[in-house]
């Protein structure tokens, strides 16, 4: 019988833990990060589940699991802020624009 263990599930999930947490702080690549630290939280438990079935050790899909949530975090933190900084900055040209019309 040949059954699975979800080892390679659990391996892209450690992956695309690890891709989420690297490049969270990329501004523009945060959007990509949290998408993968998303497919990995599934991944992993997935993965999880189908070694557990199986009576094969769990520890990679743990550390794929734990490494995504914390991409998530980290990720949704950093898309906030970049968001916030950006509408800061069209309030803030707008404001001067609005200054130099009056000038004019």
């Amino acid at each position: 019988m040949n059954q699975s263990t979800g080892k390679g599930m659990s391996a892209t999930a450690l992956v695309l833990g690890i891709v989420s947490i690297v490049f969270f702080w990329v501004p523009y690549f945060n959007i990509v990060t949290v998408i993968c630290g998303v497919v990995g939280i599934i991944l992993a438990v997935m993965g999880s589940k189908k070694a557990k079935a199986a009576g094969a050790p769990t520890g990679l899909a743990t550390a794929g699991l734990v490494l995504s949530i914390i991409g998530v975090v980290l990720s949704a933190i950093g898309l906030f802020s970049c968001t916030i900084c950006g509408s800061c900055a069209v309030c803030a040209a707008a404001d001067t624009a609005a200054g130099l019309s009056t000038l004019y």
